[in-house]
């Protein structure tokens, strides 16, 4: 095992991390623009995009180079990957709409390659906890905003970001085979965020299944 620090090995957890050329740019965008491109909308008043994320919404500052959760007492800290997909979805999302057509990680542009080893997709701890619980499988995805869909043995799609949906589907474990899941997303994803933010988009959202099916247990 390496004794590198996660930073020396580019693992970054701090938001204070965030390169702040993407801060930088931020504020050089023309504002209305990025609202029309990300789908968000602007308080004049706190100097804030509004950005929806899952069922909360979310102020981002670039003034203060802040990100904070609206409704939240402060106690809930916001990691690296969380700061840098909303900042780069406000500076990439372009006006394109949905192509209709959901495809898998490998399907993207570059996935094949790019998903694998420490970049694959966050699906194993989810094959964990729900693959023998279609029941909150689903309870989840509806509790974070998702609606059922049908594919596998159970499905939901959620809408992390206002361009951006992302697909979950649970085949149940068994006696033969193990549980799988498998995240799909829409053809034009590709066109809005770069493969490692698709990545650290999946790691948020695959979080935010856990801990709501922890808040479910306990």
């Amino acid at each position: 095992m390496s004794d590198l620090s996660k930073k020396e090995r580019g693992i970054y957890e701090d938001p204070a991390e965030i390169d702040p050329s993407l801060w930088s740019e931020l504020l050089s965008k023309n504002v209305s623009e990025v609202c029309v491109h990300a789908s968000v909308r602007y308080d004049e008043v706190r100097g804030c995009y509004q950005i929806p994320f899952l069922h909360q919404t979310y102020g981002c500052y670039p003034e203060s180079r802040l990100i904070e959760c609206f409704g939240d007492d402060g106690s809930k800290r916001l990691s690296f990957q969380f700061y840098l997909v909303l900042l780069t979805y406000l500076l990439r999302a372009r006006p394109i709409g949905l192509t209709g057509r959901m495809v898998t990680g490998s399907e993207i542009k570059g996935g094949d390659f790019f998903f694998r080893g420490p970049h694959a997709l966050f699906t194993r701890p989810l094959e964990k906890r729900f693959g023998h619980d279609a029941q909150t499988f689903l309870e989840v995805g509806l509790r974070l905003g998702g609606g059922e869909t049908d594919f596998g043995d159970v499905s939901f799609r959620l809408w992390p970001l206002p361009k951006i949906p992302l697909g979950y589907i649970l085949w149940l474990g068994d006696e033969e085979f193990p549980a799988r899941v498998v995240v799909t997303f829409d053809g034009s994803v590709e066109e809005q965020l770069p493969l490692d933010v698709i990545w650290a988009l999946v790691n948020q959202v695959g979080g935010a299944l856990l801990r709501e099916a922890e808040s479910i247990s306990s």
